[in-house]
């Protein structure tokens, strides 16, 4: 009489899943010393075909798929296996969230542009009016990288997904546009960068984009590419030995990162000098002082406020 386990059709196991269980292990046997990678196998590690769970499933070469199914490798060798293979990719995701987080230190300026709202509620609230509005520059840049994606997604025809998160554990991944497409080699991750003025080339955007993907990669078994959006203040910018720094660390990525470089004009948007901020408000307390700005800043007429404010303007 047959099993009644196997008395039904197989279960077969969703692409996503089966994609999932491969870049655990490397696309590899989870066997410790064995490297095969040719002709590999997902064995049920209770031998339960249905139960079809990511903590239930390990890749396994022929040879040891058939020592699990012959009870010589058993089930809590396996699940031993199982959780090597999990540390070990646990270990490759840290390690790369590290690298990250040393690029932001030697570069700070591509941590501007991060738009995050943050709702903190005091435990003693009062009746008092208060006044909050995000920084200028955060939606100067949040804006930015919507219309530079929507430029470029005009010029391949191809539409993005936008401010995309991918979450495991306490570990975050924020990519400003992706494209996943079954029917195409790899997949394409868009990371925009705003580069006012020639002193913000740097070699450090190509590495930082390079471990994104990377990133990308093992949380979803996915290839793809980077695609390194550069706008430039300056249409000269654009030109050939312009950005040297930027196109050169791009080189140093092995082709796993593409540059293009646009203006602030090819897209139709300019998010203006930093300085404006200081002039999105301005209130006076009873001795006619800005209570925001310091004392540096008297304007005692309109036509005394235009002209602080047109120097402000020029010299950015």
């Amino acid at each position: 009489m047959p099993d009644a386990k196997y008395s039904n059709s197989r279960p077969s196991i969703p692409a996503g899943l089966r994609r999932s269980v491969e870049v655990e292990s490397g696309h590899r046997c989870a066997i410790k010393g064995c490297n095969e990678h040719t002709y590999l196998e997902i064995h049920h590690i209770d031998e339960n075909r249905e139960n079809n769970v990511l903590a239930n499933l390990i890749l396994l070469c022929d040879k040891h798929h058939k020592m699990a199914h012959a009870k010589v490798i058993d089930r809590k060798a396996l699940r031993e296996y199982k959780k090597l293979l999990n540390d070990s990719y646990n270990s490759q995701i840290d390690e790369r969230f590290d690298r990250l987080e040393k690029l932001l230190q030697q570069q700070g300026s591509l941590e501007e542009g991060n738009l995050s709202s943050r709702i903190s509620d005091s435990d003693f609230p009062d009746d008092k009016l208060r006044k909050e509005s995000p920084k200028r520059a955060d939606i100067m840049s949040f804006v930015l990288t919507h219309v530079a994606v929507r430029h470029f997604e005009k010029e391949v025809e191809t539409p993005f997904e936008h401010q995309v998160i991918f979450t495991r554990g306490c570990n975050t991944l924020r990519l400003d546009a992706l494209k996943q497409d079954d029917r195409l080699d790899q997949d394409f991750i868009i990371e925009v960068q705003y580069l006012r003025k020639s002193y913000n080339d740097a070699s450090i955007y190509g590495r930082w984009l390079e471990n994104k993907v990377e990133l990308y990669e093992l949380f979803t078994g996915r290839k793809a590419k980077g695609i390194l959006l550069v706008i430039v203040g300056r249409d000269r910018m654009k030109e050939d030995g312009g950005l040297p720094l930027t196109r050169k660390g791009v080189s140093e990525c092995n082709g796993k990162v593409e540059l293009e470089v646009f203006s602030c004009a090819d897209i139709g948007f300019h998010p203006g000098p930093v300085s404006l901020a200081m002039f999105q408000s301005y209130i006076k307390d009873k001795s006619a002082v800005d209570k925001k700005n310091s004392s540096n800043f008297k304007p005692s007429t309109d036509a005394e406020f235009l002209a602080m404010f047109m120097k402000y303007t020029e010299n950015d």
